[in-house]
């Protein structure tokens, strides 16, 4: 068989990764696994040159594909389970790590500097600054390293030929439609069970229910083109919620993120950030934590009051 390159992804470069992906109605699960990762792959290529440009938002959407094809994975589950799958989801988990600090600290100077904290030192900023560059000369290292370079093509030959597609019962799986209804509303039962303790919750438990609101919002995404009708209308309502409630559980991560960073760098002697710019800092966060919270607890309502699918 001959293997796919993707020196010349289908996606532009640069391109923005689409939100969603469409699979035949008469895909098998295995067949619609294929396609998705497929697409992920792109999309991960695609961005290589915003990120050798130290572009912030290239290496965000790299960031999320990354986190969409590690999705796919959980999502699919023993279906590709496998040694080569648990290699690459470690591979996966190494480069979404190598591209986190540029995107934390970009965020984290975009807010202090957007909050124009009246007493912020210039001391502070600096380091902040210095920080940020060297996080983001990393990611473009990162993406031009023979173990990215090998990742790429891993990932092709796992897609194409990984112990996957090999299994007895390869051929034997079900619809991508019955395997979709029923891993959309195993989640989403698992998701408003935990969702209904949101308010207990501190900063990690409430980062893991982000972490599984997010999966479901991706797996949504990744099945949502296999459903019309009622049955459509229904996952797009239940989606739109459930991205209402991952903006605001993702601005309370953010906000658990920025201070853990401003501390690190308070612990710096020469990089301090004064007293009164603290405290600034501190009540938009309580600001901030009170509103996302109001917002998280609402929309959490709404999730399990419009179950998917009508069950």
């Amino acid at each position: 068989m001959m293997r796919r390159t993707f020196q010349k992804p289908t996606a532009k470069p640069g391109a923005a990764p689409a939100n969603d992906i469409d699979l035949s109605e008469i895909a098998s699960s295995g067949e619609a696994f294929r396609a998705i990762v497929t697409a992920l792959l792109h999309l991960i290529v695609a961005q290589q040159p915003r990120v050798r440009r130290r572009d912030p938002s290239g290496v965000h959407q790299m960031r999320i594909a990354l986190r969409r094809m590690r999705a796919a994975i959980s999502v699919f589950g023993d279906l590709v389970d496998g040694t080569d799958t648990q290699r690459m989801k470690r591979e996966l988990k190494w480069l979404a790590g190598r591209l986190a600090p540029a995107r934390d600290l970009h965020l984290l100077e975009v807010k202090i500097k957007g909050a124009k904290l009246r007493a912020a030192s210039p001391t502070f900023l600096k380091r902040l600054g210095a920080d940020r560059g060297a996080a983001f000369d990393s990611a473009r290292a990162t993406v031009d390293l023979q173990r990215f370079r090998k990742l790429l093509a891993d990932l092709e030959h796992w897609i194409e030929a990984g112990e996957w597609t090999k299994r007895a019962d390869a051929d034997d799986r079900p619809s991508a439609e019955v395997f979709a209804r029923k891993v959309l509303t195993r989640r989403a039962h698992k998701l408003n069970k935990r969702l209904a303790k949101l308010e207990q919750l501190d900063d990690e438990e409430r980062h893991r229910v982000r972490i599984a609101a997010k999966k479901l919002n991706y797996a949504i995404g990744f099945f949502e083109s296999l459903f019309d009708g009622k049955a459509g209308k229904r996952l797009k309502r239940f989606r739109k919620h459930l991205k209402k409630l991952l903006d605001a559980l993702g601005a309370l991560n953010d906000v658990a993120v920025h201070r853990k960073l401003a501390g690190k760098f308070a612990r710096r002697a020469q990089a301090k950030l004064d007293p009164d710019a603290a405290r600034q800092l501190a009540d938009l966060d309580d600001a901030e934590i009170r509103r996302q919270m109001k917002t998280a607890l609402k929309t959490a309502g709404k999730l399990a009051e419009d179950p998917l699918f009508g069950d």
